[in-house]
């Protein structure tokens, strides 16, 4: 059980506490409380006497399967207010930030029921802020942010190549959403030769057209989607390798992007990611900056405008980046891949956005991350791989954010890019490797729920696989694959067989 849902309360400890201070607290707090103050922050007293405490949620943190019409509950120990997309924040990582319909003021359980169904193996991100309050308008302690990943409901696993997508050149990151709110699944990529960002828009069957070309992008090297300014449509930014920026580009419906600033000072950025890693309901991002070797922490002012918060050094060659609770504590974490150094790095959240170095797991030429429950035993797992190795490594999380090699998968030349999603629609969550090094392939990696994985399928043709995503392209229920070719500027579309 995660450790937030043992003890959410952070209550005081008086123990040899002068009694007259403590007396002499407890009357101005019930002074201010009856001039209207809640006690719940915002400059206000915080004996954390009466904090509401989370007892469950459902579905569960980290489920892997959830219903795509599934409403998402928080049960406390206290009666609460009613929920409010400022307070009960709900995002889809394909989607942007969710609407819907608020139950349960006045009760111990709150709910957020989608107006739309979430996407096809979309993660969603559930953000119960610090202003979420209890009948009695005190407030949570602290923020709990989890994640959850929508089910596949079909597909087979194995892998067809029906298209491609040309002119992508030195094509290097990836990233799927539906970007003009049309219901189908498109792509973003990210070109290293061309500096720049091409938009491919889905024609709902799985046929992708090149619709716009953002220039000025300087070596791309990595992409992240996210809703960054909460208007309900998803958002992208881009890592520009030689420039030493992250650039945001708003989407202006229907799904044109606009460079509306960026993020400057930054070193050799090679990896990005995104999450809520304060808890106040909008979407941060982190950079990996290869070339100083560091993590740069870029705080969201809820409009969409990015500042760097915290650089976290002797990340050796930071390559790549993935978000997950690794502790179990109710706040978002990072796992970096460190290529100069040979390792992982886990980066341990306090709740306000604060990291500071944890444990370091060794993974040589670490160059791509994955996480998952492989083994569902409720704690988030992480996937690497190994550029150096050829191989890549099942880290499994013993739940308090310590993890150990449990699996390592070989032949995987020039391991380079790694996903994870249910690609047979049995429920766990699989993995898909791309191998730069030639021959260059895609390879499929099946769970057998146990978090065992055994290669399922090898899917040749490729030429130099950077970069990896999923959606499902055609609308059947089932999650397919695209692969980034740098060395023979396509994008590969791997339809997944019913």
């Amino acid at each position: 059980m995660p450790e937030w849902l043992r003890d959410n309360t952070m209550g005081s400890r008086i123990g040899s506490k002068n009694i007259a201070a403590v007396l002499n607290a407890v009357l101005l707090s019930f002074f201010l409380l009856s001039c209207g103050g809640s006690g719940g922050g915002n400059g206000e007293p915080d004996l954390d006497i009466d904090r509401p405490k989370l007892s469950s949620t459902n579905p569960a943190a980290n489920d892997d399967s959830v219903l795509l019409g599934a409403a998402v509950t928080a049960t406390f120990d206290t009666n609460m207010n009613t929920g409010s997309a400022a307070t009960f924040v709900v995002y889809g990582s394909l989607s942007g930030k969710l609407t819907g319909t608020y139950t349960g003021g006045g009760s111990e359980t709150l709910s957020f029921k989608p107006a739309d169904s979430y996407k096809t193996g979309e993660i969603i991100e559930v953000i119960l802020t610090g202003n979420l309050t209890s009948t009695k308008d005190v407030a949570l302690a602290s923020p709990i942010v989890y994640f959850l990943w929508a089910e596949a409901t079909s597909g087979t696993g194995s892998f067809t190549v029906p298209s491609t997508i040309a002119g992508q050149f030195g094509v290097r990151a990836l990233a799927a959403g539906d970007w003009d709110s049309d219901g189908d699944i498109d792509l973003a990529a990210g070109n290293f030769s061309s500096n720049s960002v091409n938009i491919l828009d889905n024609d709902s069957s799985g046929s992708f057209t090149d619709v716009q070309t953002i220039t000025g992008q300087n070596n791309t090297r990595a992409l992240a989607a996210g809703d960054w300014d909460s208007d309900g449509d998803l958002d992208l930014a881009a890592g520009s390798f030689s420039a030493n920026r992250v650039n945001i580009l708003e989407n202006n419906p229907p799904g044109t992007f606009t460079v509306v600033g960026n993020v400057s000072g930054l070193s050799g950025v090679r990896g990005l990611a995104a999450g809520d890693w304060d808890g106040d309901g909008d979407l941060d991002l982190a950079a990996a900056n290869f070339s100083n070797n560091s993590v740069a922490i870029l705080e969201n002012d809820g409009s969409g405008l990015f500042a760097v918060a915290q650089t976290l050094f002797s990340q050796l060659g930071a390559n790549a980046l993935k978000p997950g609770d690794w502790d179990g504590d109710g706040d978002l974490d990072l796992a970096v891949a460190n290529f100069g150094s040979n390792s992982i790095a886990i980066l341990i959240n306090d709740g306000a956005g604060n990291f500071t170095q944890g444990k370091t797991i060794g993974a040589q030429g670490a160059s791509a991350l994955a996480s998952g429950d492989w083994d569902g035993d409720g704690d988030l797992d992480l996937a690497t791989g190994n550029f150096s190795a050829n191989s890549v490594s099942i880290l499994e999380n013993d739940g308090s954010g310590l993890f150990t090699v449990a699996q390592t998968l070989s032949s995987q030349l020039g391991a380079s890019a790694l996903v994870s999603g249910d690609w047979d629609g049995d429920g766990d969550l699989d993995l898909a490797t791309g191998n730069f090094s030639a021959p260059s392939v895609v390879r499929i990696l099946e769970n057998d729920s146990s978090g065992s994985f055994t290669e399922f399928q090898t899917i040749g043709g490729q030429a130099g696989v950077s970069a990896l995503a999923y959606g499902d392209w055609e609308g059947d229920d089932d999650l397919d694959l695209a692969a980034g070719n740098f060395s023979n500027n396509r994008v590969d579309i791997l339809e997944n067989q019913p």
